[in-house]
């Protein structure tokens, strides 16, 4: 079984009321990146204001300025044009949601919608900068799309897509093992999978994806909770799936590694 590949998704949550914010300026989340890509995290999910592209940079450097762990934009709500900012900054990858956007946020709902054409456009953008597509995976459906543009000749495997389930609003699967099996039963051989999930069961999803093979992103963002009430920090999450993939023998990949897994070249 290949090594595990662990994102830890250092961000703010839009999901959980209460939760403080934490990572709005570079420095706290340069060193909670730090703290888990020593951890284990190879792949560090981060955010900013779509249209701050000096966040962006600030961001990046910050973290650059620690560690080794590669760069994952979370900008699937941005625009293209300002994708073509952003990625001035050479991330290793960059989030591309192959359905709509339907949300339900603490502070707002969103609908965004994704069409054809766009991701396209997005697939030549990365292209262009050598940045590898993340694709957000919904529903099976969205597989059609991510296989659309295989199709055109716009993205070769292998092909990294992040699972979710339990996030609130119509882009909803349920949180359960039925579900997960489900899903990653569907997707093509040429897929490199990661589980994200919302929710009390989502320590349970990430074990299952460490068992089968998958890889798993955690962190802050997806569900600050280590346990209901009890909230921990990016290391906090990362430690804890490193060392369940430990107990049932499967080693964490290193930064290395997972670049040589997901053909990414050093920047």
């Amino acid at each position: 079984m290949d090594k595990l590949i662990i994102t830890t998704c250092a961000a703010d949550t839009s999901m959980h009321a209460g939760v403080p914010p934490r990572f709005k300026e570079s420095e706290p989340l340069a060193v909670s990146v730090e703290k888990a890509w020593k951890a284990g995290a190879a792949i560090a999910h981060i955010h900013a204001p779509p249209a701050d592209f000096k966040a962006w940079e600030s961001h990046s450097k910050a973290i650059r300025g620690r560690s080794g762990v590669m760069l994952q934009y979370g900008i699937s709500t941005q625009t293209l044009d300002q994708r073509r900012e952003v990625v001035k900054n050479r991330p290793e990858m960059m989030s591309v949601a192959a359905g709509a956007h339907n949300m339900a946020f603490l502070e707002r709902d969103m609908m965004m919608l994704h069409p054809r054409q766009e991701i396209a456009d997005m697939m030549r953008l990365c292209a262009d900068y050598g940045v590898k597509p993340e694709f957000e995976v919904f529903s099976i459906g969205e597989l059609w799309l991510i296989d659309d543009v295989m199709q055109k000749g716009l993205l070769k495997p292998p092909v990294l897509m992040t699972c979710f389930f339990g996030r609130p609003g119509g882009a909803w699967s349920p949180p359960t093992m039925k579900e997960f099996l489900h899903r990653v039963e569907a997707l093509p051989p040429h897929a490199v999978y990661v589980t994200s999930c919302t929710g009390p069961t989502h320590i349970a999803l990430e074990t299952m994806a460490v068992m089968q093979g998958g890889h798993v992103r955690v962190g802050t963002e997806d569900e600050p909770y280590l346990y209901p009430g009890v909230l921990g920090d990016n290391v906090d999450h990362v430690s804890r799936i490193a060392r369940i993939a430990k107990e049932v023998g499967r080693e964490v990949a290193s930064v290395e590694e997972a670049r040589a897994k997901l053909q990414i070249p050093a920047r």
